[in-house]
Protein backbone atom coordinates (compact mmCIF):
# COMPACT_ATOMS: atom_id res chain seq x y z
CA UNK A 1 0.00 0.00 0.00
CA UNK A 2 1.80 3.24 -1.25
CA UNK A 3 3.05 5.63 2.04
CA UNK A 4 1.36 8.79 2.47
CA UNK A 5 2.65 11.90 0.68
CA UNK A 6 3.12 14.93 3.41
CA UNK A 7 2.78 18.41 1.69
CA UNK A 8 5.95 19.06 2.97
CA UNK A 9 7.49 16.39 0.84
CA UNK A 10 5.14 17.22 -2.05
CA UNK A 11 6.23 20.69 -2.23
CA UNK A 12 10.00 19.37 -2.66
CA UNK A 13 8.92 18.70 -6.12
CA UNK A 14 8.14 21.67 -7.82
CA UNK A 15 9.75 21.13 -11.16
CA UNK A 16 13.32 23.00 -9.69
CA UNK A 17 15.15 19.37 -10.28
CA UNK A 18 13.13 17.95 -12.98
CA UNK A 19 10.91 16.39 -10.87
CA UNK A 20 7.14 17.49 -10.87
CA UNK A 21 4.22 16.33 -8.69
CA UNK A 22 0.73 17.18 -8.03
CA UNK A 23 -2.15 16.35 -5.93
CA UNK A 24 -5.43 15.72 -6.88
CA UNK A 25 -8.54 14.44 -5.14
CA UNK A 26 -6.25 13.55 -2.21
CA UNK A 27 -3.85 11.70 -4.75
CA UNK A 28 -0.46 12.56 -5.39
CA UNK A 29 0.53 12.03 -9.14
CA UNK A 30 4.39 12.35 -10.47
CA UNK A 31 3.58 14.26 -13.81
CA UNK A 32 7.46 15.09 -14.58
CA UNK A 33 7.70 13.03 -17.86
CA UNK A 34 4.08 13.81 -19.05
CA UNK A 35 4.11 18.04 -18.52
CA UNK A 36 6.42 18.24 -20.82
CA UNK A 37 4.17 16.45 -23.56
CA UNK A 38 0.91 17.48 -22.73
CA UNK A 39 -1.01 20.16 -24.18
CA UNK A 40 -1.35 22.65 -21.01
CA UNK A 41 1.93 21.66 -19.98
CA UNK A 42 2.03 25.18 -18.24
CA UNK A 43 -0.45 24.67 -16.13
CA UNK A 44 1.12 21.62 -15.05
CA UNK A 45 4.11 23.67 -13.90
CA UNK A 46 2.15 25.68 -11.66
CA UNK A 47 0.16 23.11 -10.15
CA UNK A 48 3.87 21.78 -9.13
CA UNK A 49 4.20 20.85 -6.04
CA UNK A 50 1.06 21.39 -4.66
CA UNK A 51 -2.48 20.58 -4.42
CA UNK A 52 -3.86 21.17 -7.75
CA UNK A 53 -7.28 19.94 -7.62
CA UNK A 54 -8.95 23.61 -8.79
CA UNK A 55 -6.86 24.41 -11.21
CA UNK A 56 -7.03 20.69 -12.65
CA UNK A 57 -11.10 20.57 -12.57
CA UNK A 58 -11.60 24.19 -13.78
CA UNK A 59 -9.28 24.23 -16.91
CA UNK A 60 -10.49 20.81 -18.36
CA UNK A 61 -13.81 22.31 -19.73
CA UNK A 62 -16.85 19.74 -20.26
CA UNK A 63 -15.90 16.34 -21.46
CA UNK A 64 -12.35 17.28 -21.35
CA UNK A 65 -11.88 16.72 -17.37
CA UNK A 66 -13.21 13.01 -17.85
CA UNK A 67 -10.91 12.43 -20.69
CA UNK A 68 -8.05 14.23 -18.77
CA UNK A 69 -8.61 12.03 -15.93
CA UNK A 70 -8.30 8.78 -18.03
CA UNK A 71 -5.21 10.60 -19.33
CA UNK A 72 -3.31 11.04 -15.94
CA UNK A 73 -4.34 7.34 -14.65
CA UNK A 74 -2.38 6.09 -18.15
CA UNK A 75 0.62 8.30 -17.91
CA UNK A 76 1.16 9.85 -14.40
CA UNK A 77 2.90 7.92 -11.83
CA UNK A 78 0.75 7.57 -8.93
CA UNK A 79 2.90 7.70 -5.46
CA UNK A 80 0.38 7.91 -2.37
CA UNK A 81 -2.50 9.69 -0.92
CA UNK A 82 -2.20 13.35 1.00
CA UNK A 83 -2.21 12.86 4.93
CA UNK A 84 -5.83 12.66 5.81
CA UNK A 85 -5.10 15.79 8.08
CA UNK A 86 -3.35 18.06 4.78
CA UNK A 87 -6.47 17.35 2.02
CA UNK A 88 -9.10 20.15 1.38
CA UNK A 89 -12.86 19.52 2.51
CA UNK A 90 -13.87 18.21 -1.18
CA UNK A 91 -17.32 19.32 -0.58
CA UNK A 92 -20.35 18.41 -2.60
CA UNK A 93 -19.87 18.59 -6.31
CA UNK A 94 -23.35 18.21 -7.20
CA UNK A 95 -23.39 22.09 -8.60
CA UNK A 96 -20.12 21.77 -10.26
CA UNK A 97 -21.28 18.85 -11.99
CA UNK A 98 -24.80 20.37 -12.68
CA UNK A 99 -23.28 23.60 -14.13
CA UNK A 100 -21.12 22.15 -16.50
CA UNK A 101 -23.14 19.89 -17.92
CA UNK A 102 -26.05 22.34 -18.29
CA UNK A 103 -23.73 24.93 -19.65
CA UNK A 104 -22.35 22.60 -22.22
CA UNK A 105 -25.75 21.46 -23.31
CA UNK A 106 -26.75 24.88 -23.66
CA UNK A 107 -23.72 25.44 -26.20
CA UNK A 108 -24.40 22.58 -27.93
CA UNK A 109 -28.04 23.14 -28.79
CA UNK A 110 -26.61 26.57 -30.61
CA UNK A 111 -23.84 25.13 -32.46
CA UNK A 112 -21.03 26.30 -29.82
CA UNK A 113 -18.93 24.27 -27.34
CA UNK A 114 -16.15 25.09 -25.07
CA UNK A 115 -13.56 26.51 -27.11
CA UNK A 116 -15.76 28.32 -29.55
CA UNK A 117 -14.88 32.45 -30.59
CA UNK A 118 -11.87 32.42 -29.30
CA UNK A 119 -10.46 34.10 -32.18
CA UNK A 120 -12.10 36.82 -31.35
CA UNK A 121 -10.13 37.77 -28.68
CA UNK A 122 -6.80 37.01 -30.37
CA UNK A 123 -8.11 39.22 -33.39
CA UNK A 124 -8.62 42.30 -30.38
CA UNK A 125 -5.21 41.18 -28.47
CA UNK A 126 -3.66 41.90 -32.23
CA UNK A 127 -5.63 45.37 -33.25
CA UNK A 128 -4.36 46.65 -29.83
CA UNK A 129 -1.23 45.48 -29.88
CA UNK A 130 -0.80 47.48 -33.46
CA UNK A 131 -2.51 50.47 -32.42
CA UNK A 132 -0.19 50.62 -29.17
CA UNK A 133 2.91 50.64 -30.78
CA UNK A 134 1.49 53.53 -32.91
CA UNK A 135 0.56 55.06 -30.79
CA UNK A 136 3.85 54.77 -28.98
CA UNK A 137 5.64 55.86 -31.96
CA UNK A 138 3.93 58.96 -31.86
CA UNK A 139 4.05 59.97 -28.27
CA UNK A 140 8.36 58.91 -28.78
CA UNK A 141 8.94 60.87 -31.99
CA UNK A 142 6.98 63.33 -32.12
CA UNK A 143 5.86 64.32 -27.95
CA UNK A 144 2.12 64.03 -28.19
CA UNK A 145 -0.25 64.24 -25.38
CA UNK A 146 -3.17 62.23 -26.97
CA UNK A 147 -0.91 59.43 -27.92
CA UNK A 148 0.36 59.17 -24.36
CA UNK A 149 -3.09 58.92 -23.39
CA UNK A 150 -4.23 56.58 -26.01
CA UNK A 151 -1.43 54.62 -25.32
CA UNK A 152 -2.20 54.23 -21.94
CA UNK A 153 -5.80 52.90 -22.82
CA UNK A 154 -4.57 50.31 -25.40
CA UNK A 155 -2.02 49.21 -22.35
CA UNK A 156 -4.99 48.84 -20.24
CA UNK A 157 -6.88 46.48 -23.25
CA UNK A 158 -3.44 44.49 -23.36
CA UNK A 159 -3.76 43.92 -20.23
CA UNK A 160 -6.73 42.26 -20.51
CA UNK A 161 -6.00 40.46 -23.14
CA UNK A 162 -3.35 38.85 -21.26
CA UNK A 163 -5.59 38.14 -18.92
CA UNK A 164 -6.89 35.64 -21.54
CA UNK A 165 -3.89 34.02 -22.49
CA UNK A 166 -2.53 33.42 -19.49
CA UNK A 167 -5.62 31.27 -18.54
CA UNK A 168 -5.36 29.51 -21.64
CA UNK A 169 -8.68 31.14 -23.05
CA UNK A 170 -7.21 32.24 -26.76
CA UNK A 171 -7.73 28.80 -27.93
CA UNK A 172 -6.39 25.60 -28.12
CA UNK A 173 -3.03 26.60 -29.31
CA UNK A 174 -0.07 26.32 -26.26
CA UNK A 175 2.01 28.79 -27.91
CA UNK A 176 -0.51 31.27 -28.57
CA UNK A 177 -2.26 31.23 -25.38
CA UNK A 178 1.65 31.58 -24.28
CA UNK A 179 2.00 34.41 -26.87
CA UNK A 180 -0.91 37.02 -25.34
CA UNK A 181 0.25 36.14 -21.77
CA UNK A 182 3.87 37.92 -22.36
CA UNK A 183 1.81 40.90 -22.97
CA UNK A 184 2.06 40.74 -19.11
CA UNK A 185 6.06 40.93 -19.29
CA UNK A 186 5.71 43.36 -22.14
CA UNK A 187 3.84 45.72 -19.59
CA UNK A 188 6.62 45.79 -16.95
CA UNK A 189 5.07 42.94 -14.94
CA UNK A 190 5.94 38.76 -15.17
CA UNK A 191 3.60 36.54 -16.47
CA UNK A 192 4.78 33.77 -14.41
CA UNK A 193 4.45 35.74 -11.31
CA UNK A 194 0.97 37.19 -12.08
CA UNK A 195 0.10 32.98 -12.77
CA UNK A 196 1.69 32.24 -9.49
CA UNK A 197 -0.42 35.16 -7.47
CA UNK A 198 -3.79 34.87 -9.81
CA UNK A 199 -4.55 31.52 -10.91
CA UNK A 200 -2.86 29.67 -7.99
CA UNK A 201 -3.71 31.80 -4.96
CA UNK A 202 -6.67 33.52 -6.40
CA UNK A 203 -8.89 31.19 -8.31
CA UNK A 204 -7.49 28.46 -6.12
CA UNK A 205 -9.87 30.15 -3.06
CA UNK A 206 -11.00 33.16 -3.85
CA UNK A 207 -11.88 35.79 -0.96
CA UNK A 208 -10.66 32.80 1.63
CA UNK A 209 -7.73 34.53 4.15
CA UNK A 210 -4.62 32.19 4.17
CA UNK A 211 -5.64 31.37 0.47
CA UNK A 212 -6.42 34.00 -1.76
CA UNK A 213 -3.10 36.76 -1.63
CA UNK A 214 -5.55 39.08 -2.80
CA UNK A 215 -7.29 39.69 0.63
CA UNK A 216 -3.75 40.69 1.77
CA UNK A 217 -2.29 42.53 -1.25
CA UNK A 218 -2.61 45.93 0.25
CA UNK A 219 -2.62 45.42 4.03
CA UNK A 220 -1.74 46.96 6.24
CA UNK A 221 -2.55 50.33 3.74
CA UNK A 222 -6.00 48.42 3.06
CA UNK A 223 -8.12 46.42 4.56
CA UNK A 224 -9.30 44.50 2.23
CA UNK A 225 -11.29 41.44 4.21
CA UNK A 226 -13.27 41.44 7.65
CA UNK A 227 -10.43 39.03 9.00
CA UNK A 228 -7.60 41.23 9.05
CA UNK A 229 -6.74 43.52 11.33
CA UNK A 230 -8.27 47.28 12.04
CA UNK A 231 -5.84 50.31 11.88
CA UNK A 232 -6.27 53.75 12.16
CA UNK A 233 -5.56 54.62 8.33
CA UNK A 234 -8.30 52.40 7.51
CA UNK A 235 -10.65 55.10 7.68
CA UNK A 236 -9.54 57.07 4.59
CA UNK A 237 -8.85 53.92 2.86
CA UNK A 238 -11.60 54.90 0.20
CA UNK A 239 -9.18 57.63 -0.97
CA UNK A 240 -6.46 55.65 -0.40
CA UNK A 241 -7.72 52.97 -2.86
CA UNK A 242 -8.24 55.47 -5.48
CA UNK A 243 -4.73 56.89 -4.92
CA UNK A 244 -2.82 53.85 -5.02
CA UNK A 245 -4.75 52.21 -7.97
CA UNK A 246 -2.30 54.48 -9.98
CA UNK A 247 0.86 53.21 -9.36
CA UNK A 248 0.04 49.40 -10.04
CA UNK A 249 1.98 48.72 -13.32
CA UNK A 250 4.63 50.65 -11.49
CA UNK A 251 4.56 48.65 -8.58
CA UNK A 252 4.28 45.50 -10.61
CA UNK A 253 8.03 46.87 -12.63
CA UNK A 254 9.92 45.90 -9.07
CA UNK A 255 7.53 43.60 -6.91
CA UNK A 256 7.74 40.93 -9.55
CA UNK A 257 11.37 40.69 -9.04
CA UNK A 258 11.15 40.34 -5.32
CA UNK A 259 8.70 37.75 -5.55
CA UNK A 260 10.87 35.63 -8.49
CA UNK A 261 14.25 36.18 -6.01
CA UNK A 262 12.56 34.86 -2.72
CA UNK A 263 10.20 31.91 -5.19
CA UNK A 264 6.98 33.36 -3.21
CA UNK A 265 3.89 35.50 -3.75
CA UNK A 266 2.28 35.65 -0.10
CA UNK A 267 1.21 31.90 0.45
CA UNK A 268 2.41 30.73 -3.17
CA UNK A 269 6.16 29.22 -3.83
CA UNK A 270 6.95 28.94 -6.62
CA UNK A 271 10.27 28.03 -8.61
CA UNK A 272 11.56 30.47 -11.28
CA UNK A 273 13.83 28.73 -13.64
CA UNK A 274 16.77 30.31 -15.18
CA UNK A 275 14.71 30.61 -18.35
CA UNK A 276 12.02 32.50 -16.52
CA UNK A 277 14.71 34.84 -15.12
CA UNK A 278 16.00 35.21 -18.34
CA UNK A 279 12.86 35.84 -19.78
CA UNK A 280 11.54 38.56 -16.91
CA UNK A 281 15.45 39.99 -17.44
CA UNK A 282 14.56 40.52 -21.19
CA UNK A 283 11.45 42.24 -21.12
CA UNK A 284 12.18 44.80 -17.96
CA UNK A 285 15.60 46.09 -20.35
CA UNK A 286 13.10 46.59 -23.14
CA UNK A 287 10.58 47.98 -20.66
CA UNK A 288 13.68 50.37 -19.55
CA UNK A 289 14.72 51.41 -23.41
CA UNK A 290 10.65 51.78 -24.29
CA UNK A 291 9.27 54.09 -21.27
CA UNK A 292 12.34 55.52 -20.21
CA UNK A 293 15.31 55.87 -22.24
CA UNK A 294 13.98 56.43 -25.40
CA UNK A 295 11.29 58.91 -23.76
CA UNK A 296 14.15 60.97 -21.46
CA UNK A 297 16.45 61.11 -25.06
CA UNK A 298 14.08 61.72 -27.53
CA UNK A 299 11.67 64.60 -25.66
CA UNK A 300 13.89 65.28 -22.43
CA UNK A 301 13.59 64.11 -19.24
CA UNK A 302 10.49 66.20 -17.87
CA UNK A 303 8.04 65.15 -20.90
CA UNK A 304 9.91 62.37 -21.52
CA UNK A 305 9.10 60.59 -18.11
CA UNK A 306 6.03 62.77 -17.67
CA UNK A 307 4.10 60.43 -20.49
CA UNK A 308 5.66 57.41 -19.79
CA UNK A 309 3.79 58.06 -16.18
CA UNK A 310 0.47 59.06 -17.99
CA UNK A 311 0.32 55.79 -19.62
CA UNK A 312 1.23 53.88 -16.94
CA UNK A 313 -1.43 55.49 -14.78
CA UNK A 314 -4.19 55.56 -17.04
CA UNK A 315 -3.57 51.77 -17.79
CA UNK A 316 -3.12 50.94 -14.07
CA UNK A 317 -6.69 52.96 -13.45
CA UNK A 318 -7.80 50.49 -16.49
CA UNK A 319 -7.03 47.01 -15.43
CA UNK A 320 -7.03 47.65 -11.54
CA UNK A 321 -10.23 49.78 -11.59
CA UNK A 322 -11.74 46.72 -13.84
CA UNK A 323 -10.36 44.28 -11.22
CA UNK A 324 -11.13 45.19 -8.08
CA UNK A 325 -14.48 45.33 -8.07
CA UNK A 326 -15.85 42.11 -8.62
CA UNK A 327 -14.34 40.72 -5.08
CA UNK A 328 -13.98 43.50 -2.74
CA UNK A 329 -17.48 43.53 -1.66
CA UNK A 330 -19.75 43.01 1.13
CA UNK A 331 -20.88 39.11 1.88
CA UNK A 332 -18.53 37.75 -0.51
CA UNK A 333 -16.80 35.43 2.19
CA UNK A 334 -17.19 32.07 1.55
CA UNK A 335 -17.73 29.59 4.00
CA UNK A 336 -15.22 26.69 4.70
CA UNK A 337 -16.14 22.97 3.48
CA UNK A 338 -17.91 24.35 0.35
CA UNK A 339 -16.78 22.55 -2.89
CA UNK A 340 -14.44 24.94 -5.14
CA UNK A 341 -17.20 25.91 -7.30
CA UNK A 342 -19.54 26.28 -5.08
CA UNK A 343 -16.94 28.88 -3.16
CA UNK A 344 -16.37 30.45 -6.85
CA UNK A 345 -19.86 31.44 -7.00
CA UNK A 346 -20.32 32.76 -3.21
CA UNK A 347 -16.98 34.82 -3.25
CA UNK A 348 -17.42 36.53 -6.69
CA UNK A 349 -19.42 39.33 -7.87
CA UNK A 350 -20.95 40.54 -11.34
CA UNK A 351 -21.96 43.76 -12.90
CA UNK A 352 -24.12 43.77 -16.07
CA UNK A 353 -24.58 39.89 -16.34
CA UNK A 354 -25.33 39.01 -19.96
CA UNK A 355 -24.59 42.36 -21.58
CA UNK A 356 -22.70 41.69 -24.50
CA UNK A 357 -21.21 45.44 -24.80
CA UNK A 358 -20.16 45.15 -21.20
CA UNK A 359 -17.80 41.81 -21.85
CA UNK A 360 -16.26 43.96 -24.52
CA UNK A 361 -15.47 46.67 -22.56
CA UNK A 362 -15.04 44.56 -19.20
CA UNK A 363 -12.66 42.04 -21.34
CA UNK A 364 -15.12 39.77 -19.54
CA UNK A 365 -14.43 40.46 -16.32
CA UNK A 366 -17.90 41.49 -15.69
CA UNK A 367 -19.33 37.93 -15.96
CA UNK A 368 -16.24 36.97 -12.87
CA UNK A 369 -18.61 34.31 -10.89
CA UNK A 370 -19.11 32.52 -15.32
CA UNK A 371 -14.70 33.38 -15.22
CA UNK A 372 -14.06 31.77 -12.29
CA UNK A 373 -16.06 28.49 -13.05
CA UNK A 374 -14.77 28.65 -16.61
CA UNK A 375 -11.58 30.29 -16.32
CA UNK A 376 -10.13 28.92 -19.68
CA UNK A 377 -13.34 29.57 -21.90
CA UNK A 378 -13.05 31.97 -24.73
CA UNK A 379 -14.45 35.19 -23.10
CA UNK A 380 -17.05 35.92 -25.53
CA UNK A 381 -19.11 32.81 -24.62
CA UNK A 382 -19.89 34.40 -20.99
CA UNK A 383 -22.84 36.53 -22.36
CA UNK A 384 -24.72 33.33 -23.86
CA UNK A 385 -23.39 31.23 -20.79
CA UNK A 386 -25.15 33.23 -18.11
CA UNK A 387 -28.44 32.42 -18.09
CA UNK A 388 -27.96 29.50 -17.35
CA UNK A 389 -25.17 29.89 -14.73
CA UNK A 390 -27.78 32.18 -12.90
CA UNK A 391 -30.50 29.12 -13.17
CA UNK A 392 -27.96 26.85 -11.71
CA UNK A 393 -27.00 29.21 -9.08
CA UNK A 394 -31.04 29.35 -7.79
CA UNK A 395 -31.44 26.06 -8.07
CA UNK A 396 -28.71 24.79 -5.83
CA UNK A 397 -29.49 27.94 -3.05
CA UNK A 398 -26.17 29.51 -4.18
CA UNK A 399 -26.32 33.74 -4.20
CA UNK A 400 -25.80 35.00 -8.08
CA UNK A 401 -24.34 38.50 -7.36
CA UNK A 402 -24.91 40.50 -10.16
CA UNK A 403 -24.64 44.50 -9.75
CA UNK A 404 -26.88 46.48 -12.77
CA UNK A 405 -23.78 48.72 -13.75
CA UNK A 406 -20.18 49.16 -13.29
CA UNK A 407 -21.01 52.36 -11.31
CA UNK A 408 -23.08 50.31 -8.68
CA UNK A 409 -20.70 47.65 -8.51
CA UNK A 410 -17.61 50.31 -7.76
CA UNK A 411 -20.08 52.44 -5.19
CA UNK A 412 -20.72 48.86 -3.42
CA UNK A 413 -16.79 48.75 -3.11
CA UNK A 414 -16.58 52.02 -1.62
CA UNK A 415 -19.35 51.31 0.58
CA UNK A 416 -17.77 47.79 1.78
CA UNK A 417 -14.42 49.37 2.11
CA UNK A 418 -15.66 52.64 4.50
CA UNK A 419 -17.30 49.73 6.71
CA UNK A 420 -14.17 48.08 6.41
CA UNK A 421 -12.52 51.52 7.86
CA UNK A 422 -14.21 52.28 10.78
CA UNK A 423 -13.66 50.87 14.23
CA UNK A 424 -14.76 47.43 15.05
CA UNK A 425 -16.36 48.88 18.36
CA UNK A 426 -18.00 51.58 16.39
CA UNK A 427 -19.46 49.34 13.98
CA UNK A 428 -20.44 47.02 16.51
CA UNK A 429 -22.49 49.31 18.66
CA UNK A 430 -24.00 50.86 15.70
CA UNK A 431 -25.16 47.27 14.78
CA UNK A 432 -26.39 46.39 17.86
CA UNK A 433 -28.61 50.01 18.43
CA UNK A 434 -32.42 49.35 17.56
CA UNK A 435 -33.90 50.99 14.26
CA UNK A 436 -35.63 54.04 15.29
CA UNK A 437 -40.08 53.33 15.43
CA UNK A 438 -41.30 54.33 12.13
Amino acid sequence: MPRPIPLEELALHDGRDGSSWVALDGEVYDVSEYAAGHPGGRMLELGAGRDATVLFESHHLGPGLDRARRVLGRHAQHLGPLPPDAREPPGDPAFFLAVRQRVGEHLRQRGLHFRSRAWITVLGAAAATALFLVAWWLRIFAGSWLAAVASGVLLGRLGLAMHCGNHGAAGRSRRLNATLGTLMDFAGGSSLVWSIEHQVSHHGRPNVLGHDNDCEIAWPALRFHPGLPHRPWHRIQVLTLLVGLSIGLLKWTVSDLVHLAQGRVGHAAFHASRRAWAKVIAFKALWLVMHVALPVMLLGPAKGLTTSLLMMVIAAYIMEGTFVVNHIQGGLVPPAGMHWAAQQVVGTSNWRSGSHWANVVSGGLNHQIEHHLFPTMPIHLYPTIAPVVRATCEDFGLPYHDHPSYLQAALGTARFLHGLGRPPVVARDEASTPAPPP
